[in-house]
C-alpha cells in the first residue's frame, strides 16, 4: 500500500501541490484526474523522484521512503511519460533493456530473458530489432510500459496514456492497462479525460480538490 501525508509541492511563488493526502491500496487501477496545471503530473515527478516535495512523507506498506533517493534494485513507481522519451539510436530491445543493465544487479542474461518475456506479454516481440521512428503511437506505448515494467516496480504510473491516441489505439491501452491489472499490478492513471478514468479505474480522485 501506498501512503501520502500531507505533501506540499510549489514552484517559486506557485503552490502546486498543498497538504495532499492519499492512499493507494495493493492492486488497486487509481485514476487521479483534474484540470490543466492541477499538478496530476507534478504529482507523479514526485513518486518517481524527478522531483523532490517540499514538505510530507512517503510510506510503502507502511514504511518511509524517498522518492529522489531511488533504488538501485528496484523501483517503487515506474513512470510511463506521455511521449514515451524512448531513446531514438536505440532499438526496442536496447531501449528495454538500457536501464536494467546500467543499475540492477543481474546478468545480462536475465535481463534479455525478461525483455523478451514482458515483449512477448506486451504484444511486441516483432518490434525488438526495430526503432522508435518505425512504431505507430501505441506501440510506442506498449514499448514505454514494458521499459518501466523492466524495473519491477511495485507501482506502474501513466501521464496522459491516452492523450495523443485515436480511438481505436486509446481502447487497445486501456484493455492492456485492464489486463495488468487482473495480473495484480497497482496502477495510477493521470488523465485529463474522465470518461477513460471512469472506464478503467477503481477509483477517481479528483487531485484539484485538494490544492
Amino acid at each position: 500500500m501506498l501512503t501520502l501525508r500531507q505533501i506540499d509541492k510549489s514552484f517559486g511563488d506557485k503552490q502546486v501541490i498543498h497538504q495532499l493526502n492519499l492512499t493507494v491500496e495493493k492492486g488497486e487501477l487509481l485514476a487521479v484526474v483534474g484540470a490543466s496545471g492541477g499538478g496530476k503530473t507534478t504529482l507523479l515527478r514526485l513518486l518517481t523522484g524527478l522531483e523532490k516535495a517540499d514538505r510530507g512523507e512517503f510510506l510503502m506498506d507502511g514504511l518511509p521512503f524517498y522518492p529522489d533517493k531511488g533504488n538501485k534494485k528496484n523501483q517503487l513507481v515506474g513512470l510511463v511519460f506521455q511521449d514515451f522519451q524512448l531513446f531514438p539510436h536505440l532499438t526496442i530491445q536496447e531501449n528495454l533493456l538500457l536501464a536494467p543493465s546500467l543499475v540492477k544487479e543481474e546478468k545480462p542474461e536475465a535481463y534479455l530473458a525478461k525483455s523478451e518475456k514482458l515483449a512477448k506479454e506486451l504484444s511486441i516481440q516483432d518490434l525488438l530489432a526495430l526503432y522508435p521512428y518505425q512504431l505507430s503511437g501505441g506501440q510506442k506505448q506498449r514499448v514505454a510500459i514494458a521499459r518501466a515494467m523492466m524495473m519491477s516496480p511495485s507501482i506502474l504510473a501513466y501521464d496522459e496514456p491516452t492523450s495523443a491516441l485515436d480511438p481505436n489505439l486509446k481502447k487497445q491501452v486501456e484493455e492492456l492497462i485492464l489486463t495488468l491489472k487482473k495480473q495484480g499490478m497497482t496502477q495510477i492513471v493521470v488523465t485529463h479525460d474522465w470518461d477513460f478514468a471512469q472506464d478503467i479505474a477503481d477509483r477517481v480522485f479528483e487531485l484539484t480538490d485538494l490544492v
